[in-house]
């Protein structure tokens, strides 16, 4: 039933694209110059001819002078021409409204002279400005009011990208912010606002290239980055305005929403709150807010500062949407503010607090193919992880004069994690518990000196602190074979201590000129990393502390780094430009292990160069090598086995290390945001002479691994993009083609060396229609094929394909229903599963009130199931899932 639903669905879809192209009229032609030649990048947009100047369509000239427009309406127009160093062009002509033409060609010839750009009301279907660096986007142009919160609206603007953790691309680069009317208060931890911000109050966002979040060093760093900036209606930046929406619905489930914002000359107050049941995570990924650039580029001394946990209870990666298989309880109150005592002050302010109660039902088969030592394992797993989060983080921006400025960042954070599961392993059942706690203060403190228009001064310092203590406890003993001596235990416990504290200083001086840019980083920086463990075994009324060294630790390691830094890029012609780079780093490192001390004093330098070929202005190559020295993290230098979960020992080198190796980056991007075709392209390669790899032995109770270091590791992706804009149907057509490829070498159960090859290809389209009528679509599919290659040959083939269908009948109604197939090539029975999503919006009084329907997993499907492949396992999990439900909500907003 759902396969025949699913068939009649696509089929009026093409039918609606079909009639909806066959409505339309296309103005097209060649604009030349009295040579004879096409003129590229000229303005060419329709207004009505009734004196009035509102734009209903627009376009720009290729690099041939060719242009194309589509019109639906009938009656009389005015092809309007303007240019730089052009005289200004318009030519009246008329769309028949019994019978219209389907094609209107006007070519036409301009002379040259002064450019004059009238004041224009910019009404059009995809209503973009290009201003220097900074795109802007009318989102009213992509939207039909269904959506509820500001990254709804994202996920339907032209270049912007939403990955399924929340994280936004633009082109294909991730972006260092989102900003409000100019102000950040979120840095990387932008999820907080984009999934809480109500959509109702956006009227443009900006793409801002070339990003810089200090206004001292604008225009004189050499940036790469993006950010986006949301400016709000006028209507909305009264002293207070916000909405409240309350939800209840079948079998208990609910979602409460409150926005409060506050607008005045001196003050900005942001408040978020949210509760919900239906598996919404409000926050997104905590950490980007925590540690904004641990992910990404550093910016400043410390910014890849994190003491990570060495366990985790988690319910597994499940390629679906996560509220599908969250049972949860969320609760999140955030409170956020911006105060200018003074013209030279600003005070920013950012805290919430974070409570979860999440529950994860999954069942899987695991079968290792060894050899002769293959076995299975079954696992039914119950797990509930509560977690309770407060953050806070203030920062103080002074303007000592009109080049000089003082800035505090301070944060402090606190997350107490409380796990467990109940978990049916081979038929024996077993009881997890994970006591995990964290503290978190982070110190910056940045002084920037602008010395001239084109230089500049920045001196940092910074201090960090993180400590991660756990207790892990299972209730069950399967380590016989590991601790035969230890046959009588009934349980055993997992204790660590972690501690990280960091102190940094560093000197910035940036120089920019006409044809080239420099800068150079100087600085020192201490980290020191405290590992403390133990394992407890313990029977009835009994517990012994374990004392063999293996499964010890007391690990201290010292890391002192003075670095210097320096970038250099240099204009050798209008089209090309030159890149370089060199790191030179002198290390102090201590390890102390067990009283065991080992002291190195590494010095080595990291170069890399680069070359940016800007063919015309839509078309961009840009190369980039580099020789990387990489250290390995504290995580993979501990000597004692760790207890990670019910099964797995863990540990690492025992003594510092280095990887060293080549890559190679070149991309390709056609057009630019005139353009209604755009096309990136990525390659990327990797050759590590050393690289981190595992030595494990595998038995049906228990895996041990240990860390080792291979030599010659390969590895390459290729990514394609491509998105237009087809003018005959008036839809949004985008094309995803990539593949991954590794060769890595690793240990199991004392083998030899074993070669392992993996790769990955993905491809997918998606077809966004733009119709101005009632009807509107979202269709598009994603294929991945795996392949993981040892002595045996494991592959696996995923898709997932989507349908969603807007209706918007009037102001008022809205209907969307949203339609999800995944399938799993290797499962051999019931391999595909079928999602659909209702939802309806009726206005009770425009811009005030409005009352919403959804029906969730309208087909009840209550189990969901995916195959993982390694290269010695292949995992066959089932996930339990949410029940349909209804939600009814009311939307109030003020």
């Amino acid at each position: 039933m759902q396969k025949n639903i699913t068939s009649l669905l696509i089929i009026f879809l093409i039918y609606l694209a079909v009639f909806n192209a066959n409505c339309q009229t296309i103005v097209k032609g060649i604009a030349k110059d009295s040579l004879g030649n096409g003129i590229e990048m000229l303005n060419v947009f329709v207004t009505y001819n009734n004196g009035k100047s509102a734009v209903i369509a627009y376009c720009y000239t290729n690099n041939e002078g060719s242009y194309s427009l589509s019109l639906k309406r009938k009656g009389s127009f005015i092809l309007n021409f303007n240019g730089l160093s052009y005289e200004n062009k318009q030519i009246p002509f008329q769309i028949d409204s019994i019978n219209p033409q389907k094609e209107i060609v006007k070519d036409v010839v301009l002379k040259e002279g002064t450019f004059s750009l009238d004041a224009v009301v910019i009404n059009a279907d995809r209503p973009i400005v290009v201003k220097k660096d900074t795109i802007s986007i009318k989102v009213a142009a992509f939207t039909n009011g269904t959506e509820e919160v500001a990254e709804d609206i994202l996920k339907k603007l032209p270049g912007i990208e939403i990955m399924d953790d929340g994280t936004i691309k633009v082109q294909g680069k991730t972006i260092e912010r989102v900003m409000v009317e100019g102000d950040d208060l979120f840095d990387k931890g932008y999820k907080l606002l984009t999934k809480n911000l109500n959509a109702d109050v956006i009227d443009k966002v900006e793409i801002l290239e070339r990003f810089s979040d200090n206004p001292m060093l604008k225009g004189i760093e050499h940036s790469d980055k993006v950010a986006l900036n949301i400016t709000l209606k006028e209507d909305r930046k009264t002293s207070l305005f916000g909405n409240a929406s309350v939800g209840y619905g079948t079998d208990q489930f609910y979602e409460s929403k409150l926005n409060l914002i506050s607008f005045n000359k001196k003050t900005k107050y942001y408040f978020f709150g949210n509760l919900n049941n239906i598996g919404n995570d409000p926050t997104g990924d905590i950490y980007q807010l925590i540690y904004p650039n641990v992910f990404s580029e550093q910016q400043y001394v410390g910014d890849n500062i994190l003491a990570r946990n060495f366990i985790s209870m988690d319910g597994g990666y499940i390629n679906l949407k996560k509220n599908r298989s969250n049972f949860n309880n969320a609760e999140l109150a955030s409170l956020n503010g911006i105060y200018n005592p003074s013209k030279k002050l600003k005070i920013k302010g950012l805290s919430f607090f974070a409570s979860d109660e999440s529950d994860f039902f999954r069942s899987n088969i695991q079968q290792f193919t060894l050899g002769d030592d293959s076995f299975t394992n079954t696992e039914d797993h119950k797990l509930r992880k509560r977690s309770r989060t407060g953050f806070g983080k203030w920062d103080a921006i002074y303007t000592i004069d009109k080049n000089t400025l003082l800035e505090y960042t301070g944060k402090y954070s606190i997350i107490k994690g409380r796990d467990k599961s109940d978990l049916l392993f081979n038929d024996e059942l077993l009881n997890e518990q994970l006591l995990s706690d964290s503290k978190y203060t982070d110190h910056r403190v940045t002084y920037t000196k602008k010395i001239q228009d084109y230089k500049a001064f920045q001196i940092t310092g910074r201090y960090i602190y993180d400590e991660k203590p756990q207790q892990y406890n299972v209730n069950t003993f399967l380590f016989e074979e590991l601790f035969p001596q230890q046959q009588n235990s009934d349980a055993i416990q997992q204790n660590i201590f972690r501690k990280t504290s960091f102190l940094g200083l560093e000197a910035n001086y940036y120089v920019n000129k006409l044809k080239s840019n420099f800068d150079i980083n100087v600085g020192a920086s201490q980290r020191n990393d405290h590992l403390d463990s133990n394992l407890i075994f313990k029977e009835t009324n009994n517990s012994r502390f374990n004392e063999e060294q293996t499964y010890l630790n007391n690990f201290e390691y010292d890391f002192i780094d003075l670095f210097v830094k320096a970038n250099y890029k240099y204009k050798l012609s209008k089209k090309l430009v030159l890149h370089s780079g060199l790191e030179v780093h002198q290390l102090f490192t201590t390890v102390n292990s067990q009283d065991n001390v080992l002291k190195e004093h590494p010095f080595y330098v990291i170069p890399n160069i680069g070359l940016t070929w800007k063919i015309n202005k839509k078309n961009v190559v840009s190369t980039l090598y580099k020789y990387k020295t990489e250290n390995a993290p504290f995580e993979s230098l501990y000597d004692g086995y760790l207890l990670t979960n019910y099964r797995n020992f863990k540990r690492g080198l025992g003594e510092f290390q280095q990887f060293n190796g080549n890559f190679f980056m070149t991309n390709y991007t056609l057009g630019n945001w005139s353009s209604s075709f755009l096309v990136n392209a990525t390659l990327l390669y990797q050759n590590d002479n050393t690289y981190s790899s595992t030595n494990s032995l595998i038995a049906p109770n228990f895996t041990q691994t240990s860390t080792i270091v291979l030599g010659d590791k390969e590895f390459y992706s290729l990514s394609i993009s491509t998105d237009t804009f087809i003018d005959f149907v008036s839809s949004n057509l985008k094309l995803n083609v990539s593949s991954s490829k590794s060769d890595i070498q690793n240990i199991v159960n004392d083998s030899q060396l074993r070669n392992v090859t993996s790769a990955s290809y993905l491809y997918g389209a998606e077809l966004r229609s733009a119709f101005e009528g009632i009807f509107n679509f979202h269709l598009g599919t994603k294929w991945t094929y795996t392949k993981v290659k040892t002595t045996l040959e494991n592959t696996n083939t995923d898709n997932l394909s989507f349908l969603d269908i807007d209706f918007i009948f009037s102001k008022k109604l809205s209907i969307q229903l949203k339609n999800e197939r995944y399938y799993f090539g290797n499962l051999q029975t019931n391999n595909s599963f079928y999602f659909s999503d209702f939802n309806a919006q009726y206005t009770i009084k425009e811009n005030k009130l409005k009352l919403k329907l959804s029906a969730n997993n309208i087909w009840n499907t209550n189990k969901f199931t995916n195959i993982f492949i390694g290269d010695v396992s292949s995992v066959n999990n089932s996930y339990r899932l949410l029940p349909r439900y209804l939600l009814l909500k009311i939307d109030f907003r003020f």
